[in-house]
């Protein structure tokens, strides 16, 4: 909570700021200290674990977006006289992979795999508001993260920094052990399954339950079209990825060299 007490201290000009500049925030390295390999890890309003969840997302660390919605969120909430465990809760489902390119791309993801529909989640657009209570999202490292001035991007092996792992054997297996037995847990990006099955491993969870897909992110745009396109979808009801459901297209977007080789997929032409 005391992290939570600094953020309602700053000002609107300090969250102005890029976010690995806020320093008021930083937990690591301890003030006036340098991290050899240049890690820099400031504190959001991640914490809240949803015990409930039937489906935790998993990335690499919070981005300047995600951070930036999480610490408006929790001023409002506080503004608003929320209780801060709630407010903790609501900052977290609104602020997770947000963002005009994540959102979209995550969104076909977990439907297109089917996903989405084992988890019991009846419309993904509801993923941050109506349907928030069926997720957990959370990053291997569970607060923004940053290496030499850059957002990390597994540039080097999380469990070769003292730090970074202690997060994952820490935090992460904190949470992989709260979830439903039940759950399943989704890593996103190439390099997270090995570091999420790390974490598994100790926390005693079956490694079957974890299922691989393209990050979401604007520089993985090109994977996850290849999944849309050249996987089959997994959804038993009607698919509303942007491939299967074209309408969904974003504005702007043009995924049309993308149509036939999804159709030759699917065995199916679609207008």
């Amino acid at each position: 909570m005391e992290m939570t007490k600094t953020l309602l201290t700053l000002t609107e000009s300090d969250l102005s700021r890029d976010l690995k500049d806020i320093n008021e925030l930083q937990v690591y390295p301890q003030q006036g200290k340098i991290d050899a390999q240049g890690i820099k890890i400031i504190w959001a309003p991640f914490d809240f674990i949803n015990r409930n969840a039937q489906l935790a997302i998993i990335g690499v660390t919070p981005g300047p977006t995600q951070a930036m919605r999480s610490y408006r969120a929790a001023r409002r909430a506080a503004d608003a006289g929320t209780d801060p465990q709630v407010a903790l809760e609501k900052a977290k489902a609104e602020s997770s992979f947000r963002g005009d390119v994540m959102e979209p791309n995550l969104k076909s993801l977990l439907e297109h795999s089917g996903v989405a529909e084992r988890a019991g989640i009846e419309d993904v657009d509801l993923i941050w508001t109506g349907e928030a209570h069926k997720l957990h999202f959370t990053s291997t490292v569970r607060y923004p993260t940053f290496i030499n001035g850059e957002l990390f991007n597994n540039q080097i092996d999380s469990l070769a920094h003292t730090e970074l792992r202690r997060y994952v054997e820490t935090y992460l297996v904190e949470e992989l052990r709260s979830l439903p037995i039940d759950a399943q847990i989704i890593v996103l990006g190439k390099k997270g399954p090995r570091i999420v099955q790390h974490a598994a491993k100790i926390a005693k969870l079956d490694a079957k339950r974890i299922v691989n897909l393209p990050h979401p992110s604007g520089s993985a745009t090109g994977a996850v079209r290849d999944y849309l396109s050249k996987t089959k979808t997994q959804s038993i009801r009607p698919c509303r990825c942007m491939l299967c459901d074209r309408s969904r297209i974003p504005d702007g977007w043009d995924l049309s060299k993308r149509f036939a080789t999804h159709d030759r997929t699917h065995d199916s032409i679609r207008s």
